[in-house]
């Protein structure tokens, strides 16, 4: 028995006791060239120790004590200090003096302004599905991964308002990184993450929600919105749970907003909140009674991001010496997408199915609202403003609509990856607006939406995936689109502007493209009168639409004034487009006789 005993001190002192003392994590964010944060959850509250080596078998040790609070679900974020740059660091925890069994590596960022080869991931948007696209990610060994939110869907998965229950928003941070097969993801990679509509709070304003009505008499269709105020506790309970549970960079503005930034070698990061900070679509739709129609005007007033983050971010970009800049954004940035509101809009009294998929313009206009082109005035404004302080080598990361796509600035106004779900139904979004648009005339999305292409853009992929991005030096970023059988579906090369154009050249829209459509009503024919300056285009197009949805294209030629032969058109009411590129101006037309 003495023998028995001696050779188990003898193993113990040899072998550190190993057990399952961690129940989340570790996820690790907040890195600098020399420093680091980390989360752990236990299985109670205990003090514990961190071991980091630049050796897988530990061979030379740094220790790092902490404590995990019980009234903070038995977590903590430690702070790591004392890292070399850009190298791997392998971890192992202690609790109890008893090591546990998971171990991870991360890597710490390159100094400021080192010009390398650089691999990241963006993903977005898990709820449910076979999960297997964390599977592909692993064979990419991102050094950065960027979580542009919907991690999880807690505001219905979590019976109640979980924003309003602390045990809740613990919950939901426990579910986040207790995710199928995303663990591996975590213990070998950075993490960063904004919430988004679904695991967020939006912020001091209304949410709001749309549907319809159509009347079987009359065949009229209402649409209707309401509109949700956003608890004042519920908002501050997400902030405090974000800077608790999530392992984050210094935010600007603590508990007001998630924004922040950092360098990362020869780039910089803006990560920017889009939920919290700005005012919502409160005045972005206008209801008109006397005609029971609703119109797409939003109020100079509108922000997406709020004045605070907006000059942040701008001077943060203005200010950056670093060869590339990201931004990266919880929702879309394609500018051109206020065309497809636009037109949404103009048929929004129409019900529209599209490959099995039915509503009016009106519910399809307000879904994309929500993404940069809602908010047109301070789109074109951060545009210009980026355009006139000559700042170039922006491109934006986004998430949220459950597409996989990207474009070189050409539509999206910046080069855009556009990524997600990770883990949800598939990017059907695009199959569907790219039908709309060929409907109307507006051609295939790679040619009016996203000339990168990427899942279902003239393809029958749909299946969850992720964004990757590669930097090589100041020559080049490589962007694609990945699915979860680790197959590349689109790529594309935005070449720095050292070399080539990385600024597309945005021109602001005309303040006046059509003056006048008489008469209306019409008899046989009405004139078009475009205003004195504005200049006709080639790639001007013009169509008809009548209440069934069938579309009349309009000739247009070079001509200030257009005249429209409607003779053989049936008595009734046509919807006028007239794209001119950047928008689109519509209006009823009535052909009577």
């Amino acid at each position: 028995m003495k023998q028995l005993l001696l050779a188990i001190i003898v193993l113990c002192t040899i072998f550190p006791l190993s057990a399952q003392i961690i129940t989340h994590g570790p996820v690790v964010g907040g890195v600098t060239p020399s420093s680091a944060r980390m989360y752990v959850r236990t299985t109670a509250a205990m003090p514990i120790e961190i071991e980091l080596s630049t050796d897988s078998l530990f061979g030379t040790i740094i220790t790092v004590w902490d404590t995990t609070i019980a009234d903070k679900d038995s977590t903590c974020l430690a702070d790591i200090s004392g890292l070399q740059p850009y190298t791997p660091y392998y971890y192992r925890v202690k609790g109890n003096s008893i090591t546990d069994t998971i171990q991870g590596h991360f890597k710490t960022f390159p100094e400021p302004g080192v010009r390398g080869n650089y691999d990241w991931v963006v993903l977005s948007c898990q709820e449910y599905g076979t999960y297997n696209t964390f599977d592909a990610i692993m064979q990419h060994q991102p050094e950065l991964v960027f979580h542009t939110g919907d991690w999880t869907y807690p505001d219905y998965q979590i019976a109640g308002d979980e924003r309003l229950n602390w045990d809740d928003l613990k919950l939901s941070y426990r579910r986040r990184y207790n995710e199928p097969k995303m663990g591996q993801v975590l213990r070998s990679s950075v993490m960063d993450y904004v919430t988004d509509n679904h695991d967020g709070a939006y912020g001091h304003f209304n949410t709001s929600d749309v549907w319809a009505t159509v009347d079987s008499a009359t065949n009229i269709v209402t649409n209707y919105m309401s509109f949700t105020p956003i608890p004042t506790q519920g908002f501050d309970n997400v902030m405090e749970a974000y800077s608790t549970y999530f392992p984050t960079w210094p935010l600007e503005v603590p508990g007001e907003g998630m924004y922040h930034s950092y360098t990362y070698g020869n780039a910089e990061v803006f990560f920017v909140d889009v939920r919290h900070c700005g005012n919502g679509l409160d005045s972005t739709f206008t209801y008109n009674a006397s005609n029971n129609t609703w119109a797409f005007d939003p109020s100079p007033g509108q922000t997406l991001l709020g004045q605070q983050q907006m000059d942040w971010l701008k001077q943060g970009l203005n200010n950056s010496t670093a060869d590339w800049k990201f931004i990266v954004s919880g929702v879309m940035f394609n500018r051109q997408f206020k065309k497809v509101i636009e037109v949404a809009m103009a048929l929004q009294t129409l019900q529209l199915t599209i490959s099995g998929q039915t509503g009016t313009g009106f519910r399809l206009a307000h879904s994309l609202a929500w993404n940069w082109a809602g908010y047109p005035r301070e789109q074109d404004d951060f545009l210009q403003y980026l355009q006139t302080n000559n700042v170039k080598d922006v491109i934006v990361l986004s998430g949220h609509v459950h597409t996989n796509v990207m474009d070189n600035g050409t539509n999206a106004g910046l080069p855009e990856l556009n990524t997600g779900p990770v883990a949800s139904y598939g990017p059907e979004l695009t199959y569907y607006v790219d039908s709309f648009m060929q409907l109307l005339g507006y051609g295939a999305a790679i040619d009016s939406l996203w000339n990168g292409g990427g899942h279902a853009v003239e393809n029958n992929n749909y299946q969850s995936g992720f964004g990757k991005i590669e930097i090589y030096a100041n020559d080049s970023v490589v962007m694609r689109t990945i699915d979860e059988d680790n197959d590349t579906v689109s790529s594309m090369t935005i070449i720095h502007s050292s070399k080539a154009t990385g600024l597309p050249n945005i021109k602001p829209a005309p303040a006046c493209v059509v003056s006048n459509v008489y008469p209306n009503p019409a008899g046989s024919a009405f004139n078009i009168e475009l205003c004195g300056t504005y200049t006709p285009q080639l790639t001007d197009r013009g169509y008809l639409i009548d209440m069934t949805g069938k579309i009349t294209a309009v000739t247009l030629g070079m001509a200030k004034n257009i005249t429209v032969d409607v003779s053989k058109l049936p008595v009734g009411t046509y919807l006028l487009v007239y794209d001119y590129g950047d928008a689109v101006y519509t209006t009823p037309v009535s052909v009577l006789r």
